[in-house]
């Protein structure tokens, strides 16, 4: 599935984004700290911005979807996901074949209900796709009509209690006017974070992102 197909990706894609980012949209100069799980071809090295340049971004969509089965973990989808809206934002065919299959997912609802994952799939890609806009220098195809927040809180509601997910809403919400909506997410995700697990590793790695507020509610838990 990662097999290079020689396939590359534009000059300027590469050229307009800094190697280490200490700041940026959350959803795209953020990654999440997966360990040795699977998700889309990658350059080498930690950086965000390491798209691989011979990757076929015609394979997009087959790809992501593949990598978004029942048992892949919430914080793997995210930077899955992450990483696909990086190659879609670079083209147009590419992004349109990736958001009709994610929409395609939702629509196959078993017996009346619509896979909580799915929802969360589209929500979040819709969400790191818009914030692709702030780092590229050129106009996106097409602006998804979802709204990505109300698509997570959905899955949300239906999973119950999910840290992981909790953190992906706070990522989305982060820097929007009403700050208390993104604290209320970390909050939730900050209490389910295992001591060394994935999302702990991850919160750690964002705390240039949250200033003060990952140990401030750790804190008070602990009271």
């Amino acid at each position: 599935m990662t097999k290079p197909l020689g396939r590359t990706l534009s000059v300027s894609l590469l050229a307009v984004l800094p190697a280490v980012a200490q700041a940026g949209p959350p959803l795209i100069c953020h990654p999440m700290s997966i360990g040795d799980a699977r998700s889309l071809a990658w350059g080498p090295g930690s950086g965000w911005n390491t798209p691989r340049p011979d990757y076929d971004r015609a394979r997009l969509a087959e790809d992501t979807v593949e990598l978004l089965g029942p048992q892949t973990a919430v914080l793997v989808r995210m930077e899955t996901l992450r990483r696909a809206a990086i190659y879609a934002s670079g083209d147009a065919v590419a992004a349109k074949r990736l958001f009709d299959a994610l929409r395609a997912r939702v629509a196959r609802a078993a017996d009346g209900k619509v896979d909580p994952l799915a929802q969360f799939d589209l929500g979040y890609a819709v969400e790191s796709y818009r914030q692709t806009r702030h780092m590229f220098d050129r106009l996106l195809s097409a602006d998804p009509p979802e709204d990505g927040y109300t698509l997570v809180r959905q899955a949300l509601s239906a999973r119950g209690s999910d840290p992981e997910m909790e953190y992906a809403a706070a990522l989305i919400t982060h820097g929007r006017t009403v700050r208390g909506i993104s604290d209320k997410h970390l909050k939730l995700a900050v209490a389910g974070a295992r001591e060394g697990s994935d999302l702990d590793r991850t919160l750690a790695a964002h705390q240039h992102l949250w200033g003060d507020r990952v140990q401030a509610f750790r804190t008070a838990m602990a009271r």
